[in-house]
């Protein structure tokens, strides 16, 4: 290996495990938030570490499980407010590549890593719906 080729692979690396850090995850949100996730129901917070929600779940427990929406929109008259947020999930596209060359007494090798979306899991779209603050609907499509 090249020294030049040495001193890229610790960019690439470093590049890689930057993006990794713009993820939240649930567990995230709910070491910054313990007591209030310690206060709910061992069945919500069973779901809500894993990134799912429920009818009649609060507005919190929905963010603490599926983090900030793309969107939010409101309507409704006061005292019966329906808030929809909607979810746009892509999964990362991890790409590698190597190559090496020689000609004469000369060589040389090289690699590349390429990280496409911030999100991880699955492919997600969908949108929940609450009504006075608590769950009413959901609609999920995965790809």
């Amino acid at each position: 290996m090249t020294t030049s080729s040495r001193r890229f692979l610790p960019f690439l690396a470093a590049a890689a495990l930057g993006l990794a850090g713009c993820q939240t995850f649930p567990t995230d949100r709910i070491s910054a938030h313990q007591a209030e996730y310690n206060s709910w129901p061992p069945n919500v917070q069973a779901e809500v570490r894993q990134g799912l929600v429920d009818v009649g779940f609060t507005e919190r427990q929905v963010w603490m499980a599926l983090g900030d929406p793309q969107t939010k929109t409101e309507a409704g008259p006061p005292g019966d407010v329906t808030e929809v947020w909607v979810y746009h999930r892509r999964a990362p596209r991890f790409g590698f590549g190597f190559g090496g060359a020689s000609f004469g007494d000369h060589s040389a090798v090289a690699g590349g890593v390429s990280v496409n979306g911030l999100k991880l899991g699955q492919d997600v779209d969908g949108q929940v719906v609450f009504t006075n603050g608590r769950v009413t609907s959901l609609q999920v499509y995965t790809r």
